[in-house]
């Protein structure tokens, strides 16, 4: 790990973004995510520090994934709630997630990598992106999906989890080195992770554009 990834400056240029136009949103959205953005980037650069200098770090990403857990369900009840009630279909997710990050602490070392928390959030996030386009669908009303902010954070959501998912169950098939160090599965990561900010950098810019156009 090195300080200067691409995944580190995709996160820099999306955490701006974030600071520029969603901080001052009057929903709650804008700031829950924006501090997530900041979390990660702290998270990512302590945990690069620590691997340069040798020290064990995959403690850090199992106090990370509480946060990520917290703002991803977050942001996917804002956008979901538009078209329908989800409170209970989100406690039913939480509950699924928080019982397997439970039972990984009781029953693994801290140190180890809370593998099983990421899989199975992974495979309910996805879902919940899904249902969301199947709402959206339904959706009576015309929305110009090139400019819909929601959509975008979704969708950048999905590529991400969704990825990872798929990753996770062919994991063997991933692990094929192709230049020193570097293997498949770790640009897999980067470009799972430059799709998200990606799309999360559009999704903001598109609710600058509404936020201009209802002042």
């Amino acid at each position: 790990m090195r300080y200067l990834t691409p995944i580190f400056i995709a996160e820099v240029i999306c955490f701006i973004a974030a600071i520029a136009i969603i901080w001052k949103d009057k929903h709650a959205f804008g700031k829950v995510i924006t501090c997530y953005l900041a979390i990660a980037l702290v998270t990512e650069e302590a945990a690069a520090y620590m691997a340069i200098r040798g020290i064990h770090n995959l403690w850090l990403f199992n106090i990370y994934i509480v946060f990520e857990i917290s703002a991803i369900l977050y942001g996917l009840y804002y956008c979901i709630k538009k078209y329908t009630k989800p409170k209970s279909i989100f406690i039913i997710g939480l509950g699924i997630i928080s019982l397997t990050y439970i039972f990984f602490i009781t029953t693994k070392p801290f140190t180890d990598l809370n593998t099983i928390t990421i899989s199975v959030m992974s495979v309910i996030f996805t879902l919940y992106c899904l249902y969301y386009y199947y709402l959206l669908l339904k959706d009576e009303n015309f929305i110009e999906i090139k400019t819909h902010p929601e959509f975008w954070w979704v969708t950048g959501v999905l590529f991400y989890y969704f990825g990872s998912t798929m990753s996770n169950i062919f994991d063997g098939l991933f692990m094929v080195r192709l230049i020193g160090f570097v293997t498949l599965r770790f640009l897999i990561y980067i470009l799972l992770n430059l799709i998200l900010y990606s799309f999360w950098l559009y999704s903001f810019i598109c609710r600058m554009k509404q936020q201009k156009l209802q002042s």
